[in-house]
């Protein structure tokens, strides 16, 4: 890099330091394209909450707040496929394979690279 280039680089990183620091119009210490602040998104239910073992592929709806439209359903730390209907409401796909073994089963979501809370699916013994 030739030095030319490298003071520019230098100049752009240290006026935006100081954009952060000194504020812009739009609050001190934020930059004017970063002020927005995305809320982590809340896992409030899953339904069906249970099934029993060996039950074939089905849809499961997840309720919450603050989904995105990249959002992705965790089962025991596996995504599940993810059907966005809106920022309250999800469905995945658990499969046959999923409800292989009964027990408590992690699931939460992941959406704007933040994890929500997790809920157990209950995984019956028939």
């Amino acid at each position: 890099m030739s030095t030319n280039n490298l003071t520019r680089l230098c100049a752009s990183i240290l006026f935006l330091v100081s954009l952060t620091t000194m504020g812009c119009g739009v609050g001190a210490g934020q930059l004017p394209l970063l002020s927005g602040v995305i809320n982590p998104p809340t896992l409030n239910q899953l339904s069906p909450p249970n099934a029993p073992v060996g039950s074939p592929t089905f849809t499961m709806e997840v309720t919450g707040s603050n989904f995105t439209t990249d959002a992705v359903v965790f089962w025991n730390k596996t995504p599940l496929r993810t059907f966005f209907v809106n920022s309250r409401e999800l469905q995945a796909q658990v499969t046959d394979i999923d409800m292989q073994m009964a027990g408590l089963v992690p699931v939460f979501v992941r959406t704007s690279a933040q994890n929500s809370n997790a809920m157990n699916f209950d995984v019956l013994i028939q």
